[in-house]
């Protein structure tokens, strides 16, 4: 049997599963949501501060920039489409496995890793269309509200961003692969994606070889101060970060028998 025996059969079993379950649609409205909402909010801050400001009180805020609106949607995209990648994700393998349905795949002429990257195959997918989808919004009302911006950097964050949403992603198929709980597994990829985002913090040679470098460095990027071999080394420690992920998942399927 081949290493990737039944990649293609459980792909597209994923992809229509991503359509009948809504989570295709889920992901979108979230990213959507995240990317032109970012936007909005920064261009109308000051009035709204203005607004809230009680009688009296006097609260001055600059005029909000392009550069403030890239941050704003670094910020947003990286936070409840990040949980929305775990909470979609977190049962794929483990309610499988608890209802018997992951031995009676497995029982064919299927691949426990053709198995595995099916599954990112499917999540995947709902992510980068989500993540596309919510890029070109705050693209649209950045340049709407404030003015053009580089096509090319603004589309290498992106790039970071995809980058991280993998690794996020790749984390909770390896807790969903180990734990027979979905909750179980949601609340270990959630740990995993506070230690992925926090821990290199304290180390610069691990934080610059994450994905998170490039959104930690958004700005710089944007205006041409950042990049280069730095962001293909960050992209290229996320790569890695996620293949190594994945072969744990694949040990806990094989340690598990199914």
């Amino acid at each position: 049997m081949s290493a990737v025996s039944g990649y293609r059969t459980l792909a597209w079993k994923e992809i229509r599963e991503s359509a009948a379950t809504s989570r295709l649609i889920i992901a979108l409205a979230v990213f959507a949501l995240a990317g032109f909402g970012a936007v909005v909010v920064t261009y109308y801050l000051p009035e709204l501060v203005r607004n809230q400001a009680g009688s009296g009180i006097s609260i001055t805020v600059p005029r909000q920039t392009a550069v403030d609106a890239i941050m704003e949607y670094v910020k947003s995209v990286t936070q409840l489409p990040a949980l929305a990648v775990i909470l979609l994700a977190m049962g794929s393998v483990a309610d499988e496995r608890a209802s018997g349905i992951a031995d009676t795949i497995l029982y064919r002429p299927v691949s426990r890793p053709a198995y595995l990257l099916a599954k990112v195959t499917g999540h995947g997918l709902c992510v980068l269309a989500g993540l596309i989808v919510g890029g070109l919004a705050a693209l649209a009302y950045i340049t709407m509200l404030f003015h053009p911006i580089g096509v090319g950097p603004f589309a290498v964050l992106n790039l970071g961003i995809a980058m991280l949403m993998l690794d996020i992603l790749t984390i909770t198929l390896m807790a969903s692969a180990h734990l027979r709980s979905g909750l179980a597994a949601g609340g270990a990829a959630f740990v995993g994606y506070l230690l992925f985002t926090v821990v290199p913090g304290f180390w610069p040679p691990l934080a610059d070889s994450l994905p998170t470098a490039v959104t930690s460095h958004a700005s710089g990027l944007m205006a041409g101060s950042w990049g280069g071999l730095a962001v293909w080394q960050a992209i290229g420690g996320g790569a890695g970060l996620a293949l190594l992920c994945l072969l744990v998942a694949l040990a806990g399927v094989a340690r598990r028998g199914s």
